[in-house]
């Protein structure tokens, strides 16, 4: 007995069946990528927020009232806002680790952080290895954020008012010496949205 082939009919119908399984196979494959793409980019962003986060609370949870001097011999107010752009904030604070020992000049446990929100808005996270600034270069540096469309502070006294800078606006007094007994960091991400974080200060 004869055994029949596939007319060419057949096989052309075979071959586009087979190239919409393909096609539907590749689009769902394409989907299920792209989505898994998109979650880690969020998960990422979330992960630095919290790291933003975490980094604003130890620094400001462990602030101390102690003034640094800077390179030019100029004293520097434990927390200070920048006037000229230098950086968001800056602050002096307590417990940081000591492991070397060795290092000379010799380091207490005292540390002076700024926040910097730079051109390509990127926040950064820059500490000095000496509260005073023996050296202006001698710092380490590390990025927190990116697409950060505005960083703020406000601060509340012991009054319960607030001010966006410290020392207040309204105090003409230099050797103003107060800590405030909060602050309030205000983050705005793109693609994310404006966030808020308050942080109650040793007092």
């Amino acid at each position: 007995m004869r055994q029949r082939g596939f007319t060419l009919l057949e096989l052309i119908v075979a071959i586009a069946i087979l190239a919409i399984m393909a096609g539907a196979t590749y689009a769902g494959w394409f989907n299920v990528t792209r989505i898994a793409q998109s979650s880690e980019r969020v998960a990422e962003q979330y992960d630095s927020l919290e790291r933003t986060f975490y980094w604003l609370q130890e620094d400001f949870e462990q602030i101390v009232d102690r003034d640094m001097v800077d390179e030019l011999g100029g004293k520097r107010k434990s927390l200070e806002i920048s006037q000229a752009g230098e950086f968001v904030v800056a602050v002096t604070r307590g417990g940081w680790g000591n492991p070397a020992l060795l290092q000379l000049p010799p380091r207490s446990d005292l540390q002076r952080v700024a926040y910097i929100l730079d051109d390509e808005q990127r926040l950064l996270r820059r500490y000095w290895y000496h509260v005073d600034r023996f050296d202006a270069n001698a710092f380490s540096e590390r990025k927190l954020l990116d697409n950060v469309e505005s960083f703020t502070f406000r601060f509340l006294d012991l009054r319960g008012e607030w001010h966006t800078a410290w020392p207040p606006e309204s105090v003409t007094d230099e050797d103003f010496a107060e800590l405030p007994v909060g602050v309030e960091a205000t983050v705005e991400v793109a693609g994310v949205g404006e966030l808020n974080r308050l942080f109650v200060l040793p007092y």
